[in-house]
């Protein structure tokens, strides 16, 4: 394998020289108020990583009279998806057809997606014409080629503005994972490294401008400021205050007055806040623990702390105990700076983590295979490829063989597994337990939601559902349901509440408010 120092030092080099260009162009020097009489920077930005050319081209600042609110009236709801991984995920293909079959009945339904995969695109069809309502569900969607896109519109989709002279400003920032680009550079993998930020829709935001422009003849001016941003983790109360996590400025250099600099030129904000989003291996993004729903109102999070049982080591213990104090910073930090603030809270359910018995199931699952394994019953080939009948007839003949090397198998005990690894010399099982974590922590939350509204004055909140095979859990989730949809009628009360089962999203750690984005109504349609 060639060395991948070079090509990493030249992503490195291109990489700072573009961000510190931007920077001293930008925010180095006097930027015009108004809008520049010379010729615009071109917007095109989609050149190919070898060219030794920039990736993104920013453009001057327009001044904005404000930012458009998710809680003004809307003329359609933006929705992206891979035809192709919808195909091969049943149940994200049915929650979008839901989802479109709610938002249909208020605007209409842009989705943006790559037309060439046919057959994904028919199956894609052949789910909503099924629907009871397909005629009037595909009257008002409008499928747009575009792109192969990831569904989390919200993130690389554009944020709306208006101008001085009333014209509608998209405002595109960049939507890039910079250790990935790294990496791919640092291997030399460059056809992926363009599939890769063709899949991240840096270049939708142009896809969705045009669209409009067409759509409604309404023109759409795309403004690219110098700024990594995803849009989940980007909020305002429409009297110019932003928000966004530590995490956005921390991907933006860590210089508070830069960054707040930029958004005082891009998007009109008086004034920058930073608040702390949800700890562990999640999707660090405001939207999972805030939700403006007018200039003065806010709703939080009131965290339901896992019970004792669930925090049997460290890690889980310290990770509840972060969540608590994070939640409890932003409530202060809001209370403080905004005197004025209503602020309402809503159930947040605890952590999604695996039950001891789980962990248990899992560790011992675990080691049939190592013990398959090793004793050559099975290869690791046939191993993976092995279904639930099969698993449970090699784990009995696994049991056996442990029987005969140690002269007990107990497989389904705490104490009889432990004794077992003990006979091996692996371990404890208290040791297991005591340096268990999970890939992906999992949060429920019901303020991930979107805002519907139309121009007939409809209003409507879609909300995450969750459920749980457990009755107890179960119930209590109904309970928690209920308390947010009454939280949510506090806030709105004419708005409708419409919910979408969101158990299969769990692990993506994002929901309904990352998956769509909707165009503003203002300006008015010169049709």
């Amino acid at each position: 394998m060639p060395s991948p120092a070079a090509p990493l030092a030249t992503w490195l080099k291109i990489g700072v020289s573009i961000f510190a260009l931007a920077t001293v162009f930008w925010l180095g020097r006097s930027l015009p108020l108004e809008r520049p009489q010379s010729a615009p920077i071109p917007a095109e930005f989609e050149l190919a990583p070898d060219t030794g050319g920039t990736a993104f081209r920013f453009t001057p600042p327009r001044p904005l009279q404000r930012l458009v609110t998710e809680w003004e009236p809307q003329r359609a709801t933006v929705l992206t998806m891979s035809f192709a991984a919808s195909m091969s995920a049943p149940q994200d293909a049915l929650f979008q057809v839901h989802l479109l079959e709610i938002a249909h009945r208020y605007n209409d339904v842009l989705i943006f997606s790559e037309h060439d995969q046919t057959q994904a695109h028919a199956y894609f069809l052949s789910l909503i014409n099924d629907h009871p309502q397909a005629d009037a569900i595909l009257a008002k969607a409008h499928f747009i080629d575009s792109r192969n896109l990831m569904k989390w519109v919200r993130d690389f989709g554009p944020i709306f503005g208006i101008d001085r002279q009333q014209n509608l400003i998209a405002l595109d920032f960049v939507y890039r994972n910079l250790a990935r680009d790294l990496e791919e550079a640092a291997f030399g993998n460059r056809d992926s490294f363009r599939r890769f930020m063709t899949l991240q829709g840096d270049a939708m935001p142009a896809d969705l401008a045009v669209e409009i422009e067409q759509r409604y003849d309404v023109p759409v001016d795309l403004i690219r400021p110098p700024l990594l941003l995803d849009g989940g983790d980007f909020m305002h109360d429409g009297r110019g205050n932003v928000f966004i996590s530590t995490q956005t400025l921390v991907q933006n250099g860590g210089n508070r007055p830069a960054l707040e600099q930029v958004f005082q030129l891009y998007f009109g904000a008086k004034k920058l806040h930073v608040l702390q989003a949800l700890p562990g291996a999640t999707v660090n993004h405001l939207d999972m623990v805030l939700k403006w729903v007018d200039e003065r109102t806010v709703i939080l999070p009131d965290f339901q702390a896992n019970p004792a049982a669930d925090l049997f080591n460290p890690y889980r213990t310290g990770l509840v105990k972060q969540v608590v104090e994070r939640l409890a910073s932003n409530e202060r930090y809001l209370r403080r700076h905004f005197p004025d603030l209503r602020i309402i809270k809503m159930p947040m359910p605890p952590i999604q983590f695996m039950s001891a018995d789980e962990v248990l199931a899992r560790a011992v699952d675990d080691f049939v295979r190592i013990i398959a394994l090793d004793r050559k019953l099975v290869t690791a080939t046939d191993f993976e490829q092995l279904d639930q009948n099969q698993f449970r007839q090699l784990r009995q003949t696994t049991a056996d063989l442990i029987r005969r090397e140690v002269g007990h198998a107990d497989l389904e005990t705490p104490d009889g597994f432990n004794a077992v690894l003990q006979a091996y010399g692996h371990a404890p099982l208290k040791r297991l337990f005591d340096i268990h974590s999970e890939t992906v922590t999992r949060y429920l939350s019901y303020l991930n939601s979107v805002f519907l509204h139309n121009a007939a004055g409809e209003q409507a909140f879609v909300v995450p559902r969750f459920t749980s095979r457990n009755p107890a859990i179960d119930q209590q989730l109904k309970a928690w349901e209920g308390q947010a949809a009454a939280a949510y009628r506090e806030a709105r009360p004419a708005a409708r509440i419409h919910w979408i089962n969101c158990d299969h999203l769990v692990s993506d750690s994002g929901f309904i408010h990352c998956m769509a984005i909707t165009v503003p109504a203002l300006p008015a349609s010169r049709l």
